[in-house]
């Protein structure tokens, strides 16, 4: 069974959950699958539990050609062998107006993020809404 094939799988079985496909990377390695991101269902509708999770893990891994499935996501952890949300964090962003004429100051992150910098304006961002491998 060819990678595109078994990707479109695993998409059908996600999107059949309700789940933000944007969020979410789906790598195929041979037999193996990865999602990696954040895994939630769409607006509107109610949060994932452990047993909606491990159900979609199962159908996943029941997917002919799949041998093993790995999961790497932002807002869920396995614990005590059950899946736990996790909260996500906020994110401290400062922005720097470079006609503000003030270099950065050289400083713990604690001190930074108490006392911006002259020409700094402050932004806060849910993690939740950056994927793992975004840069910014």
């Amino acid at each position: 069974m060819g990678t595109s094939f078994l990707r479109a799988e695993i998409r059908s079985v996600l999107a059949a959950n309700r789940i933000e496909l944007a969020l979410l990377h789906i790598g195929v390695f041979g037999n193996m699958v990865r999602l990696q991101g954040v895994l939630r269902r769409a607006a509107g509708l109610p949060e994932l539990t452990n047993e909606a999770l491990e159900s979609m893990e199962a159908e996943i891994r029941r997917l002919p050609g799949v041998r093993r499935v790995e999961l790497h996501l932002t807002n869920w952890r396995r614990q005590d062998s059950a899946w736990k949300p996790v909260a996500a964090a906020v994110r401290e962003t400062l922005v720097f107006d470079p006609h503000a004429g003030a270099a950065p100051l050289a400083c713990s992150d604690e001190t930074a993020a108490e006392v911006p910098a002259q020409g700094a304006t402050r932004t806060a961002r849910r993690a939740s809404t950056f994927l793992p491998w975004d840069a910014t």
